[in-house]
């Protein structure tokens, strides 16, 4: 198998409808500017690694370590694999916020793109820190997933949940 980033190959190959050499062509190619979502969009899903008591490996659902499959992260908590399942979907998707390079009175502007409406501005924040922008694109892919929203939530644990229960029955604000 050959290794996505160093090229390296294994002796295990993973089954693959398409011949090797069809697939040695297909790397010859350039990728579309769609392949980053290609390849972090999953679905993904955890698994045990075998002779790794505890280490939990994330994987897309039809891979394998058993294969010969290279994981997209090992972990030793069940939550930190759970939280990367989530994340990568949505990492890969084309980023709804973005910050403006030029301050404005108010701050410095953060534009979002809605569909077909294309960019409107969104608000402003006070310091040009891409990492907020970053962390809005992270929580605006799970609040709009119910199954990433869900996975959130099972991470967080029980009594998080519990908590999470009290407030939405209590109608507090939140």
């Amino acid at each position: 198998m050959r290794d996505r980033r160093n090229g390296s190959t294994s002796p295990l190959t993973p089954p693959n409808i398409f011949s090797a050499e069809f697939l040695d062509k297909l790397r010859e190619r350039d990728e579309p500017i769609t392949a980053f979502e290609a390849e972090f969009g999953g679905p993904w899903k955890v698994e045990p690694v075998a002779g790794r008591p505890g280490a939990l490996a994330v994987l897309r659902r039809w891979e394998s370590l058993e294969v010969g499959d290279v994981p997209e992260g090992i972990f030793w908590h069940p939550e930190t694999a759970a939280l990367l399942e989530v994340c990568l979907p949505i990492l890969a998707r084309e980023p709804r916020f973005h910050l403006e390079d030029a301050e404005a009175p108010e701050g410095y502007p953060v534009t979002a793109v809605f569909g077909e409406q294309g960019p409107v501005l969104a608000g402003w924040l006070r310091h040009a820190e891409l990492q907020t922008v970053e962390a809005l694109h992270l929580l605006d892919g799970v609040v709009r997933s119910p199954a990433a929203l869900a996975a959130l939530l099972k991470a967080a644990g029980p009594i998080a949940i519990e908590q999470v229960g009290r407030i939405l029955a209590g109608g507090l604000e939140i």
